[in-house]
């Protein structure tokens, strides 16, 4: 358990610089009327072998095997799929929707709200290391996830290389 708190007080740090200048009288009557944005928690150098998901709920993220019906039609936010037969890799979403950002575009909170060039694959192929990816749950997690490389060809198992940014409860859960 020393490591959730860690991680918690590495976001109070990041949060409360932001939040210094909200002192003005009419600043903190519009601070009571706006829900509060969650802080970010941020992990990095997660590997996640082919035909496993990430669920953003989870503290950490820590990529499971797909379900019986497989990751695509599973639950997970996010995955890495191979099917051997056609040597076809995409990463995806079962449980929400993905946006590839543009190289101009640094991920965010507000980038990933903002967008809406939805899709609930993408090809391993359409991506290189750097690329960022707005993953938005059914559930209301946000997280940015940027891709960081693959297993090499000689390498015993198939896997990619992410870090993951994740903001909790940042949107309403949507009825299933």
């Amino acid at each position: 358990m020393p490591d959730d708190s860690d991680k918690t007080g590495k976001g109070d740090r990041a949060t409360s610089s932001s939040d210094g200048g909200s002192s003005g009288s009419g600043s903190g009557d519009k601070a009571r009327q706006e829900p509060v944005d969650p802080r970010p928690v941020s992990y990095k150098g997660i590997d996640v072998t082919a035909n496993y998901d990430l669920k953003l709920a989870d503290h950490p993220p820590r990529p499971v095997e797909g379900d019986e019906s497989g990751v695509s039609w599973g639950s997970g936010d996010f995955y890495f799929y191979r099917e051997d037969l056609f040597d076809d890799e995409k990463v995806g979403s079962a449980n929400g929707k993905l946006v590839v950002l543009k190289n101009s575009q640094k991920g965010s909170l507000e980038t990933c709200r903002q967008e809406t060039r939805f899709t609930e694959t993408i090809a391993l192929e359409q991506l290189t290391s750097g690329s960022q990816i707005c993953v938005l749950s059914k559930a209301g997690h946000i997280g940015v996830v940027t891709y960081r490389g693959r297993s090499g060809p000689n390498d015993p198992s198939r896997y990619i290389a992410i870090d993951v940014t994740v903001w909790r409860n940042a949107e309403e859960a949507q009825e299933s």
